[in-house]
């Protein structure tokens, strides 16, 4: 936000915004719709209010923007004195609402006074607590409100600073416990959930123990390569949210006369949220084994995964162990029905080479469930046999707070099978589908398309 803008735009609300009381936060109070800055829509949502009581001064504005660059000039009094004059800005009260994406900050200076307080804390005032259960509470003083204005901006500047770390440390945590749509964590659409969701995915019908219920023959000694991309869209709160999923597959039978599968995983997304770019890549290794020949395996797998975002301020990365169970009942009807269950534990881990490191320590146990239910169908398509499948998971996070601890999701999809000549007649190459998930304050809708060669 330029200064320019920060002016123009403070000056324009001072007749509409005026005549509110002096802020001074108090935890636990609702945090003040200041100029109802709340209607906004952006990522980044300020409302700043000047109130000087010793010349009946009173003037608030609020303002947007798409990326958290130059966040904290709104609270540089050098700034705020081009628009409300030097009295004003050095001995009037100063209060700021900051929504950065989700996490709210309260900052200012009481009347006459030069000391800033920046505060981390929930929608409802609530103090966010950092790793060591210490309040996300941080003051900066000096002779005047321009030197502590400045040590708060060269603290925010070294991120290698204990200050700059526990600050970012402290947003982090509110990131994944409070905002719908962050990259990292807390939401459906965060790369904790993607993690989550490839360790059981109900979709595709590439286990073990369903293509070991196909006719002999039907498996090569490596199988094929899967490969599929997604395009998602939907919705949190003023979020709006389109992102593109790919995955590649691919599993190996690395045991002699043994039909366990060791299975490599690569999905990778973009997601645009907001008009926020982020990218996220995970690295999964799991080992399918049979229980029950051609009924139940077990699965343990491990999962990585990162994720960065320049302009929402993301960088994060989770390691994850997973075990997956999968029973397969035949004779519903003309199909199957495929039985899932997962349990696992992950964990955010502190971010290497950088001095930014803004781990928000989470720790979860996440358990999901689900049926799929995998029909082969009379029509045939461009002479092939085709199928369809419908499956359903819930997902639920316990351990760490976080702003949606459990999650729905269901899909259909429809398949094309190989020709009848091909030892692969009975597998599915390519296959259609549609999918959504929903969640408390969260809602996206899904097409994609898959390939196996």
């Amino acid at each position: 936000m330029s200064r320019f803008k920060f002016g123009s735009a403070l000056a324009a609300c001072a007749v509409l915004c005026a005549g509110t009381s002096a802020f001074a936060q108090q935890a636990g109070q609702p945090v003040p719709n200041i100029a109802n800055y709340q209607e906004l829509r952006k990522s980044f949502r300020i409302g700043i209010r000047v109130n000087n009581q010793l010349n009946g001064f009173d003037q608030s504005a609020r303002f947007e923007q798409d990326t958290i660059d130059d966040i904290i000039d709104f609270l540089d009094p050098s700034v705020i004195a081009t628009v409300v004059g030097f009295q004003n800005a050095q001995l009037g009260a100063v209060s700021g609402v900051f929504d950065i994406r989700g996490a709210t900050a309260v900052a200012g200076y009481l009347q006459n006074s030069a000391l800033l307080t920046v505060s981390i804390v929930s929608p409802t005032g609530q103090l966010v607590t950092q790793r060591n259960g210490a309040a996300c509470t941080f003051t900066f003083n000096g002779i005047n409100r321009q030197q502590a204005f400045n040590a708060f901006d060269a603290a925010v500047d070294d991120e290698g600073t204990p200050t700059s770390q526990a600050l970012l440390g402290c947003l982090a945590r509110s990131f994944t416990r409070f905002s719908p749509a962050d990259p990292l964590a807390g939401n459906p659409g965060s790369l904790q959930a993607q993690l989550t969701r490839s360790a059981l995915d109900l979709t595709n019908g590439d286990s073990l123990v369903e293509q070991d219920a196909q006719p002999e023959g039907a498996n090569t000694p490596n199988d094929p390569w899967l490969i599929g991309a997604t395009y998602n869209t939907g919705s949190a709160g003023r979020f709006d949210i389109g992102r593109v999923d790919a995955r590649v597959q691919r599993s190996f039978r690395i045991f002699e006369g043994n039909r366990a599968l060791l299975k490599f995983d690569l999905p990778f997304n973009y997601a645009r949220i907001n008009g926020i770019d982020s990218y996220s890549a995970q690295i999964g290794l799991g080992l399918e084994i049979p229980l029950i020949e051609r009924k139940w395996s077990i699965e343990p797998r491990i999962g990585y995964g990162a994720v960065y975002s320049e302009n929402a301020g993301s960088l994060g990365h989770i390691l994850q162990g997973s075990i997956t169970s999968r029973y397969v009942i035949d004779g519903i009807g003309r199909g199957r029905l495929i039985v899932g269950n997962m349990v696992g534990y992950g964990q955010t881990l502190d971010t290497p080479g950088t001095q930014a490191n803004i781990n928000p320590d989470l720790k979860n146990w996440s358990l999901r469930n689900g049926v799929a239910y995998d029909l082969p169908l009379k029509a045939r398509l461009f002479s092939r046999g085709s199928s369809m499948r419908a499956s359903y998971a819930f997902t639920q996070y316990f351990g760490s707070d976080l702003r949606n601890d459990s999650f729905h999701e269901a899909t259909i999809s429809f398949g094309i099978r190989g020709r009848e000549d091909s030892v692969r007649a009975t597998r599915d190459l390519i296959r259609i589908n549609f999918s959504t998930i929903q969640a408390r304050g969260y809602s996206t809708y899904s097409a994609g398309i898959g390939f196996r060669f």
